[in-house]
């Protein structure tokens, strides 16, 4: 098992209620930790070379989208977790969303007595000369073949109409693969804090550093969205660190 000390993981001091009618009236604080602690025990504990041999024959081909391989391992290494089955949680992903937009969710985890779902979008990142993965993971405009351009992005789509637009809350994976995650991390608070031109949602309110357990790779940043606050929590897996 790796031992990764820099990861600051506990298990929610709020035990699982045996009572359905007790689950029931939970709220969304309570569920939230125990994602945080199940994706927080994914990132301690998974295997490395595993992880590192998926992504190095992904990145042969043609067109690689490591992110989408990190993805789909981290879906298997859940639902291959016996406390997070036996606890009710499931995890599914490449889910459409709920909207009239077209969009898919990465990794939506649910419970079966939570009226919310907790949506992840998951991006690759790294520095680069056109910092575009950076723009990918926040905003960026596009320019799909004989189509006119538009703005995408993982952050964006909290706020276009896209996803999770019945709740007040939703998440981002990023995968860094190379550079410094420090360095990462300041650029998509930087980027975070200019306005979405073309969305009248999403204007930066506040940034909440180490927001998970005082994790240094964890921030949350807090939005309006139909003058309301929107809360996205923001996990950054360094995955080429042992």
């Amino acid at each position: 098992m790796e031992k990764r000390e820099y990861i600051k993981i506990v298990e929610p001091s709020s035990p699982m209620p045996t009572n359905t009618n007790h689950l029931k009236d939970l709220n969304d604080n309570f569920w939230k930790e125990w994602v945080f602690y199940y994706l927080l025990d994914f990132y301690k504990n998974h295997s490395k070379l595993e992880l590192q041999t998926i992504i190095k024959e992904e990145q042969t081909r043609k067109h690689p989208r490591p992110e989408r391989e990190i993805t789909k391992y981290i879906r298997k290494y859940l639902r291959d977790n016996i406390k997070f089955s036996l606890r009710g949680f499931k995890v599914f992903g490449e889910v459409t969303n709920d909207e009239d937009v077209e969009g898919n969710y990465d990794i939506t985890l649910i419970h079966s007595y939570w009226e919310n779902e907790f949506y992840f979008e998951c991006k690759n990142l790294s520095l680069d000369s056109k910092k575009s993965h950076i723009d990918k993971y926040v905003y960026t405009k596009i320019y799909p073949k004989n189509k006119p351009p538009k703005m995408d992005g993982g952050v964006y789509r909290y706020f276009n109409g896209k996803y999770a637009q019945n709740q007040n809350f939703g998440g981002l994976l990023g995968f860094v693969l190379a550079d410094d995650i420090k360095s990462i991390k300041d650029r998509i608070i930087q980027k975070l804090d200019n306005q979405f031109d073309t969305s009248p949602n999403g204007d930066l309110r506040q940034i909440i550093n180490k927001s998970i357990l005082a994790n240094d790779f964890t921030f949350d940043s807090i939005h309006s969205r139909f003058n309301k606050d929107f809360t996205l929590h923001h996990l950054l897996f360094e995955l080429n660190k042992n």
